[in-house]
């Protein structure tokens, strides 16, 4: 009978080891509370066989063990059932809250000030090189893993933010404490590090584990999307999505997010809705995908062996920037694997609410490939595209880059219009050609030739003209108020035009301009 009791002390300690490790959910909503009924039905029936003497008393013992191990398995059948899309599909479609937009309202024209350039690769490049520069022995002490990378917004512009990590059990001994972060501006690549120190992280061990400093507060929800983020007075924050389950054991509820201070370990839980302003990510991409994918699938219910009305994301999950947020979107195309889309979702992180745009066209792919198809003699490779509305154009934007990774040119391609292409050595060089090929490849179909019936033309006296910037001139026509921008790549007279010649040039009209690139330019003083 002692051994029996020992046996099962050690089960029990066995049960509080494996809690330690595993941090289970304490919900019906999840399979943990399973897991850990069935290691206590063990542990009582194995300790039932050492039991020598006592029949009764082992009996009871394999009884009991045996009746608790059936709650465990009718817990993870009735879960299992309710988890079944067999009978909960409506649920898991309607987890996607959808509405159809036009996309010219909502998705605001090509602001160049602020694109997301630079993806997380080239931002923690950026920050390798920062931390090597500013102080090499960093490098040996901790990371910069893209696992807590946070693509946010700081006063009105995109950034990327990455903390650093310790690098193992015995670096954290070391260290004690994180030095600090690094904040990457995405559209200039502009880099800093921020020395702000903290102890709670991810990588950190004990009472500074973040997952563990949750737990200790909240053992009933589940929590994902470690994010790291700035609050409204530029502190370090991070922000943890918290989550419960709709259908069984599946379909992802976000319920709001935890709030924890790195450097002081105060935790909070937000509702959602009702975060704070600075917080841009209450949901994650990987939740978007789940609810993008049953939204798609099951919308003429499970049964559906035809696939009729199935729809499904392109390959992969991209970025927009408007409104002074960061949106996900994805192009969406239907069941048959073709290369066109029925139009793109953009996903609202912070409200976790999306604006499906009905837009046909080219996938995210197939512009890629149209992209690396125009520079192919150059052996330039083009990266995941952005989707930007130039002019009303539904457009991808990508980053070029050489053998060596780093970025030689912009790409722009047309969603609906597969012959609107074009490339630059710099993004306004860029945009300059594609609007050229764009009226070029003109039709019924696209948008900027539905818009401007022709190019607006203007001709007359030069009465300044100098260097904007390298590769570029600024010109002013005597009594006409707009200054017009002139590559000299693309117009090499434009660098020998002074005050008196009369020139013709040939635009796109804009609201709201002050300057204005030109499509064509001619200098008829130079002969």
């Amino acid at each position: 009978m002692k051994k029996a009791m020992i046996g099962l002390l050690i089960g029990v300690i066995t049960i509080l080891i494996a809690s330690s490790l595993m941090l289970p959910v304490m919900s019906l909503e999840f399979i943990d509370i399973s897991i850990l009924v069935t290691l206590f039905a063990v542990a009582v029936i194995a300790s039932s066989f050492l039991v020598k003497e006592y029949e009764k008393i082992k009996r009871v013992f394999r009884i009991a063990g045996v009746g608790i191990l059936l709650l465990a398995v009718g817990h993870l059948i009735i879960g299992g059932v309710a988890s079944s899309a067999i009978f909960r599909a409506d649920d898991k479609q309607q987890m996607l809250d959808v509405e159809e937009v036009v996309f010219d309202e909502t998705v605001p024209n090509l602001d160049m000030e602020n694109l997301i350039i630079w993806d997380e690769s080239d931002a923690i490049r950026f920050s390798e090189k920062l931390i090597t520069e500013k102080d090499p022995s960093l490098g040996s002490m901790y990371s910069i893993s893209s696992d807590y990378g946070t693509l946010s917004v700081i006063n009105g512009k995109p950034h990327w933010l990455f903390p650093l990590e310790h690098t193992g059990f015995f670096k954290y001994l070391s260290n004690g404490t994180i030095p600090g972060y690094i904040k990457v501006n995405a559209t200039t690549g502009d880099s800093e590090f921020i020395e702000k120190e903290f102890s709670i992280s991810p990588s950190a061990y004990f009472g500074n584990d973040l997952g563990r400093r949750i737990y200790s507060k909240y053992k009933n929800v589940g929590v994902t999307d470690f994010s790291f983020e700035e609050d409204a007075e530029g502190n370090p924050q991070w922000v943890v999505t918290a989550y419960e389950h709709k259908t069984g054991f599946s379909t992802t509820e976000i319920i709001g997010v935890i709030i924890v201070d790195p450097r002081s370990g105060d935790t909070d839980f937000h509702v959602k809705g009702e975060q704070p302003e600075w917080v841009d990510r209450v949901s994650s991409m990987n939740i978007f995908d789940e609810h993008l994918h049953a939204w798609g699938k099951y919308v003429n219910g499970w049964w559906n062996p035809s696939d009729s009305g199935k729809l499904k994301n392109t390959d992969g999950i991209g970025y927009v920037f408007k409104d002074g947020n960061v949106y996900f979107y994805t192009g969406i195309t239907s069941y048959g694997g073709d290369e066109a889309t029925t139009g793109f979702l953009i996903y609202n992180p912070r409200t976790c609410k999306s604006e499906y745009n009905r837009i046909s066209g080219s996938t995210e792919s197939k512009a890629i490939g149209l992209m690396e198809e125009l520079v192919q003699n150059a052996g330039y490779s083009a990266k995941y595209p952005y989707l930007v509305n130039i002019n009303g154009e539904a457009t991808y934007l990508s980053t070029l880059k050489g053998n060596s990774g780093n970025v030689v040119g912009y790409a722009l391609a047309s969603v609906k219009n597969y012959r609107a292409v074009a490339w630059g050595k710099t993004l306004r060089e860029a945009q300059t050609e594609y609007s050229r090929v764009l009226i070029r490849e003109g039709s019924d179909s696209n948008a900027l030739s539905e818009q401007f019936e022709s190019l607006e033309k203007v001709s007359g006296t030069v009465s300044r003209a100098g260097v904007l910037k390298e590769g570029y001139f600024l010109v002013k026509i005597e009594n006409v108020d707009m200054l017009y921008i002139v590559s000299s790549d693309q117009f090499p007279l434009v660098a020998l035009t002074q005050t008196g010649d009369m020139v013709r040039i040939s635009y796109l009209q804009t609201e709201n301009a002050t300057k204005i690139d030109a499509i064509e330019f001619e200098n008829d003083s130079i002969k």
